[in-house]
């Protein structure tokens, strides 16, 4: 009888033993998933709305076409409490925009007279962003399931590609690549710069320091863009601020 008791007593030594193990190494383990990162990835996608005014004296009913935004960024934290971060990162936007203008054949006279101003220009644009932004956020992302924020910073603009379309009646009269340029470049005819300032929402996985979030952002053109050609009129300047409405994920 006291040896089957010995084994008994030395069963259930054992198995508290490795229970205790067990949940020693779950909680090391669990200590190390809640270390906080330096770094974190933000993924987004945006609807965007083009808001364009192109000089009154060549161009009118200026309207935005169908636009939208891709981003990655890293999320950088600036202190302990995680409440303020950098945001630096890359996003491509593709927007638009069409207005009806002057069309001169060649050898004819520039005249710039109301029946004139009906030929239709379509700009589109593909371009790539830089962002360097700041992030203040109300709450401990750590700490909170839910947290706002605001945002603000610098962007910098490269247009990568643009194309132009000129129809008179719904018949085309030009088709082509169109380089566009900047009236107030920043170091190449092709850049410049956004200001830009938003809000945003975002729901935190605070274990995994992960999030959804949504954001509004208004980014505002340092300089409007530009074309040349011997059929459109000169002075063919257009200013271009957008609104962007981003969803996205933390990883």
């Amino acid at each position: 009888m006291n040896r089957y008791f010995k084994y008994l007593i030395t069963f259930v030594l054992l198995f508290v033993f490795c229970e205790v193990s067990a949940q020693e190494d779950g909680g090391k383990n669990l200590r190390n998933r809640r270390k906080n990162p330096l770094v974190k990835t933000r993924i987004a996608i945006s609807p965007v709305l083009g808001l364009y005014k192109s000089n009154k004296n060549h161009t009118s009913g200026a309207k935005p076409k169908m636009a939208f935004s891709f981003s990655i960024k890293e999320e950088i934290r600036l202190d302990r409490n995680n409440q303020n971060f950098l945001l630096i990162g890359a996003e491509y936007m593709f927007h638009g925009v069409n207005f009806n203008s002057y069309y001169f054949y060649s050898d004819s006279l520039k005249l710039y007279t109301p029946e004139r101003l009906k030929y239709k220009y379509s700009i589109t644009i593909h371009e790539l962003d830089f962002p360097i932004q700041l992030k203040h956020s109300f709450q401990k992302e750590t700490n909170s399931v839910f947290s706002s924020y605001i945002f603000a910073g610098y962007c910098y603009r490269w247009i990568v590609d643009s194309h132009l379309k000129v129809t008179e009646d719904g018949n085309e009269l030009i088709n082509q690549y169109e380089p566009l340029k900047f009236k107030s470049p920043a170091f190449n005819p092709v850049n410049s710069s956004f200001f830009s300032v938003g809000a945003g929402f975002q729901k935190n996985t605070p274990l995994m320091h992960n999030a959804v979030f949504a954001e509004l952002q208004f980014r505002y053109g340092l300089s409007p863009f530009y074309f040349n050609e011997s059929f459109a009129p000169s002075s063919l300047y257009t200013s271009s601020h957008f609104i962007l409405l981003t969803v996205g994920f933390k990883i």
